[in-house]
């Protein structure tokens, strides 16, 4: 399966790159796309950096390409980690509704050229901020259940590990969930801890020492008033302030330590990309798995007899189709209290951001809370710049208008027989690359017969025939395209209109 990485060159979209392959999540058959702005300084780096990629994982680094404009982006899993972003530095304030008006129109275009040239089955994971607006535009134009935003699922990497850290074991150890908004409007799920041996005794004696016989219902309050003592110790010595932290209960340090490294000056790059990396890797290992993740509900969520309709974060079932189910008990009364408070900030973000309220998170009698500023966003994406603006006519546009097929390239859509004409270099990397496109995106060979190679003994041609939609064709003759080894390709339908090739010439 393929991975696209939008803002490729960010700070944060340079370590998702490098993590999924440091990592090996994709295998030398897969394909990684770095994904840059047109006329742009990231459409120049892209290139380097693939250079770079290459240069340090040579020995287990997938194919890895470049593209430059949202039509061109072809892939199973989409990271959009482009936009702009918030600064990192003491005494930076956020405009979370300037951020969210400015990425708005980026998520609507990429969502919109996806819609038009994707194969309906891509999986999206969005990290750029406000994640919420992330989700909330992209999910309305792809589904919602394509679309995953990754704060929620870092909140909950962070709970863990102040937990784990208090209790002097490794986070591995430690379960929990975080919900809500991310940032300051994180809801801490403490109801959901489990701590591997503890019998449920024990874990409930665990719990109240670490909470300090606190509830959430004062947390907001604690967090504004943690900030200001932060910013009073950081002016004289910002070491000390990370000590004051590490004197606070666990769920205050979750929000209270990334706000701290912003305020620092320094980002939170490396541990976005590893959530995010981590959620990348869920989706392309094929099994389901429980994670936490931002996602524009439908009513899975009752909330005192309530149901949640718009984007909240919730522990969530995620797979290689996106999200299946919402997984989420009953809660006690101040973790619910505190997550519709979270569902109003957000509603209000979205609608700040002009989005109407039926895409913002609605709980009950809506009793929104006052929008505040998140010092905590998570830094790295490209700096917002003209080239950033992909436009807003993507949010008008819907899959139902591509080809007549509907919004999903599924079971239902027909499928035809298609002919391809693969000119290539004669070399096992030419085969080995055709059947890794096909073989990672479902689709197998009818035929597959080689002309003779050319007169000068370098290149050839690959008949292929095989059916499938017309999208998944689409997507495949992209895919082809982009291989090292492949000079041109021509696609046509042999069924319906065989006399009407589609030509690739040579990049």
């Amino acid at each position: 399966m393929d991975v696209a990485v939008l803002g490729a060159t960010g700070d944060v979209g340079r370590q998702v790159c490098t993590q999924l392959v440091e990592r090996r999540i994709l295998p030398p058959t897969s394909r990684l796309q770095l994904v840059g702005r047109p006329g742009g300084a990231s459409g120049r780096a892209v290139h380097g950096l693939r250079a770079d990629l290459v240069d340090a994982y040579d020995e287990h680094a997938p194919l890895i390409d470049v593209a430059h404009s949202p039509d061109d982006v072809v892939a199973d899993v989409i990271v959009v980690a482009a936009g702009a972003t918030s600064p990192a530095r003491a005494g930076a304030s956020l405009d979370r509704t300037r951020l969210a008006l400015g990425n708005r129109e980026v998520f609507a275009g990429y969502a919109d050229a996806i819609a038009r040239h994707g194969s309906g089955h891509e999986v999206v994971i969005v990290v750029s901020n406000p994640v919420e607006v992330g989700v909330a535009v992209m999910a309305r134009t792809l589904g919602a259940h394509r679309v995953v935003g990754m704060g929620a699922w870092l909140d909950t990497l962070r709970f863990r590990r102040e937990i784990a850290a208090e209790l002097g074991v490794r986070r591995h150890r430690v379960g929990g969930f975080v919900a809500g908004q991310h940032g300051e409007d994180a809801v801490p799920l403490w109801s959901t801890v489990r701590i591997s041996g503890h019998d449920p005794a024990e874990r409930e004696r665990t719990l109240r020492r670490l909470r300090r016989g606190r509830t959430l219902d004062a947390f907001p309050r604690e967090i504004a008033v943690a900030q200001a003592e932060l910013v009073e110790v950081a002016a004289v010595d910002v070491g000390a302030a990370y000590r004051l932290i590490d004197t606070w209960p666990a769920d205050l340090r979750l929000v209270a330590r990334p706000w701290m490294t912003h305020q620092s000056g320094a980002k939170t790059a490396t541990a976005t990309a590893a959530a995010t990396a981590d959620l990348v890797e869920v989706v392309l290992d094929g099994r389901e798995t429980v994670v936490a993740g931002q996602v524009a509900l439908d009513g899975e969520v009752s909330l005192a007899g309530e149901r949640l309709r718009g984007v909240l974060g919730v522990p969530l079932v995620l797979g290689p189709e996106g999200w299946t189910r919402v997984l989420l008990d009953p809660l006690p009364d101040d973790e619910a209290r505190r997550l519709r408070g979270a569902a109003a900030a957000v509603g209000a973000s979205l609608r700040s951001a002009g989005i109407e309220e039926a895409a913002g998170a609605r709980a009950g009698s809506g009793d929104d809370l006052p929008l505040e500023d998140l010092g905590a966003e998570e830094a790295g994406m490209e700096t917002g710049t003209e080239g950033d603006q992909v436009g807003e006519t993507g949010t008008r546009a819907r899959i139902a208008a591509v080809d007549g097929q509907g919004a999903r390239d599924g079971a239902s859509a027909p499928e035809s027989s298609w002919a391809a004409q693969v000119h290539g270099l004669h070399g096992v990397g030419t085969l080995t690359g055709l059947a890794g496109v096909f073989s990672t995106r479902g689709v197998s060979f009818e035929s597959l017969a080689t002309e003779p190679v050319d007169g000068d003994g370098d290149a050839g041609t690959i008949h292929v025939t095989f059916r499938a939609t017309r999208r998944r064709a689409r997507a495949l003759e992209r895919a082809v395209t982009r291989l090292a080894t492949v000079r041109s390709v021509v696609v046509q339908e042999t069924t319906d209109r065989p006399s009407s090739p589609r030509a690739r010439a040579d990049r």
